[in-house]
Parts: C-alpha cells; structure tokens; sequence
C-alpha cells in the first residue's frame, strides 16, 4: 500500500471512530475520563476467501470495550496476503461529564465494531503472522493485547499452510525456523493474543479435521509463545459463508484422518466441537458430537496402542479441584463411551481426568483483571494421547 493511500485508509478510520470515547468506571456525575493509564489494543480482522465472513464475537468485542475504558487506542490490520495497516484509532475522550463519557463510549463502540466487520482483503492469500507483527507494534508499556479473527490458515511465506504439509508439522521445528531466519513478532512479549474462529473454513476451504486443527494451534501457540506472549483461544466458531468478491486464497490441503495423525503429540478436542452441556458429562448434541469423534476411529485403530483420553476443566474462580477432575473424568468416560460404540476396541482406550490443574492451563480472567466465561471454555477440552506422550507435548 502507498503510503497516500495508508494516510488516507488512517484518516478514514479516524473520522468513523472520531469521538469514540472511553472512561474509567464513574462514581458521580462530573468525574472526567480517566487518562492516566492508557491501554492499547491491536485488532487483526477482515473477511478472505475460504474463511467465513468476518464478525466480531463478544468476547472480543469485550476487549475493545476494555480498552476504550482506559481511553487506550486501536491499531487495526486487514490480514491480505499483504497486510493492510489501516491505521491507529484513539478511543478516548477529554470529556468533563462521566455520563457523557460512557453514553460516548456505548455509541462509538458499536461504530468501531461495525467499522470493523465491514473490512475486506484487498490482495490474495493471507498474512496472519505479518498482520498480528504490524497490530503490535504501537501497543506501548501495558497492552490489552491483540485481538485476530480468522481461519489461522495462512497461505504466504513463511508459515504458508498452502505449501509442502506444514499443517502437519511438528510445531517444535515451525518455531526453530521462524526463529533462525528472525521472522519471529519483535513487539509480542507480555501481550496475550485473543484468537476468534481459528481452524473455521468456508468457500473452497475443506474443513479441517481434528488432529489438523489441534496442530494448527499448537503451531501458532509455539509462534506466539516464541515471540514472548500467550495465545488464547476464544470460544465462538466462526461460522457462515465467505464474503463476495474477494482476492483468491489457496486453499491448504487437508489429509485423512488415518494417514495424517501425528501420535507423538497430543491431540485436542475443543468444547465447541464436543459441546458438553455446562457442568454436566452430558453432550448437549450427541450426534453432532458422534459425527466428530467418528473421524478419530480411522486413526485410533490404526496406531494400534492404548490411547488416553484425558478430560480438562476451567478452573470458574474454584479454590478446590475435586469437583473439576471428577467432572472431566467423566467427559472422558463419555467419550471413550462414544467411540467404543463407533467400534473403536475398549481394551485401545482408557480415561483420566485432571480438572484444571495440568500444564496446559490458561489464565481465566481478561488483562481488565475480570473473569471471563469465554476465557475459561479454551480449558474446557478433552485430549487424546498415546503411550509416552504429555498432555502438552
């Protein structure tokens, strides 16, 4: 992009936003707006090809919020095969009245919000790494971290999912090359990476499989956490149709299940795709459930060895984790339940529940300090691992 016409994407994302307000929680009317401790935000978002048409889920949407309470600002990134700067937007305000600070707030969010859902690639293929590296750069001292929407399939050197099997690869030496070659994020350390709708596919994508997109993010967990930061999942699926007329993306191949199951690492199963009901061992949807679960069958037979299937919890502000490991283990049991009755042997299966402490556990409150339901669900899992393979790798 030129640079007139980068000045020019700024300046319009300024006037949209201009007057977008943010204010520290009021006690009385009269309280200015806060401006002492500003904290900002980078968002990566956009509709692509093969992706579903981008929206904002409330747990983002809850950020921005968050950050327009500090009147911190937003840097906003389109992730096109080239990524597309669209500037940096202040979200705060000098105004003297806090009600007027907070009706501002309210109205100017939905604006932004808008602002960025209407946003569309304008090059083909798709830079997630370049674009979260561009959204990071003017985060300052204390961010709120960086907000990406999207498939997490990028399709351009040099995590180019699109290329020679990297969906597959070992997530170690992914990190190992960025990391030799310095293509690592240089501005990510102490930020924590909210990432909405990662594995969704739509249009020509093919819809990954479960050990492909447990690989997809624990390759961009390693990329994160290599740069210095912290990838959290965020628990609404992205879903629907890809937007019109947009640049073309490659599609990334996506291997059987059989054939392309790494059992040296862990395999997760998010809650969103086994869809317990909240607290119970119940599936919500059982056939919805059975659909997923049946893709594993293939590949459980295949390895042929004892595979563990272990339950996880959120910790939800417990102090005590027996409740939550007797509640995982009987996901777990529901599950090797499930897939015994799929055919898979039960002498091939046995279960173990951890509740929320084990190593892969995830901070539940947002970088506001507050607890987070949406937070919480990327704890909620059931792994599947073989012989001699941590729950982490």
């Amino acid at each position: 992009m030129s640079r007139s016409r980068l000045l020019a994407s700024a300046a319009a994302i300024v006037a949209l936003c201009a007057g977008l307000t943010a204010c520290t929680s009021a006690t009385a009317s009269g309280e200015a707006c806060d401006q002492s401790h500003k904290r900002n935000l980078g968002v990566v978002a956009g509709s692509t090809a093969n992706a579903p048409a981008v929206t904002l889920p409330a747990s983002a949407s809850s950020q921005l919020a968050a950050s327009g309470k500090t009147n911190g600002s937003v840097t906003v990134v389109v992730p096109s095969g080239t990524p597309q700067v669209m500037g940096t937007t202040a979200l705060g305000s000098s105004a003297q009245d806090a009600i007027v600070c907070q009706n501002d707030q309210r109205t100017k969010l939905t604006q932004i919000t808008s602002y960025i859902g209407g946003l569309k690639a304008s090059a083909p293929e798709v830079d997630f790494l370049g674009a979260i590296d561009e959204a990071a750069r003017n985060l300052g001292s204390d961010p709120l971290g960086v907000i990406v929407v999207g498939s997490g399939l990028q399709t351009t050197d040099p995590l180019n999912f699109a290329g020679t099997g990297l969906l597959y690869a070992d997530p170690t030496q992914v990190v190992s090359d960025l990391t030799s070659r310095g293509l690592l994020p240089t501005d990510l350390k102490g930020v924590t990476v909210y990432w909405a709708g990662m594995g969704d596919t739509a249009g020509a994508q093919q819809p990954l499989t479960v050990p492909a997109r447990s690989n997809l993010e624990a390759i961009w967990s390693a990329v994160v956490k290599a740069a210095g930061g912290t990838l959290s999942l965020l628990p609404e699926p992205a879903s629907g149709s890809a937007a019109a007329n947009l640049p073309a993306v490659t599609p990334v191949t996506i291997e059987p299940v059989a054939t392309k199951t790494d059992w040296s690492h862990p395999v997760v199963i998010r809650n969103s795709e086994l869809l317990f009901t909240k607290d119970t061992a119940a599936f919500s949807d059982p056939g919805a459930a059975q659909n997923v679960l049946a893709t594993l069958v293939p590949a459980i037979e295949q390895n042929g060895k004892v595979v563990t299937i272990t339950g996880t919890a959120s910790k939800d502000q417990a102090t005590d984790n027996t409740a939550d490991t007797a509640l995982s283990l009987k996901r777990a049991e529901a599950v090797k339940s499930a897939l015994v009755g799929l055919g898979v042997p039960a002498s091939l299966l046995q279960t173990a529940g951890v509740g929320f402490e084990w190593c892969g556990w995830k901070a539940e409150k947002d970088a506001a300090g507050t607890y987070s339901d949406a937070l919480a669900e990327q704890n909620r899992t059931v792994i599947l691992t073989s012989a001699g393979v941590g729950l982490c790798g």
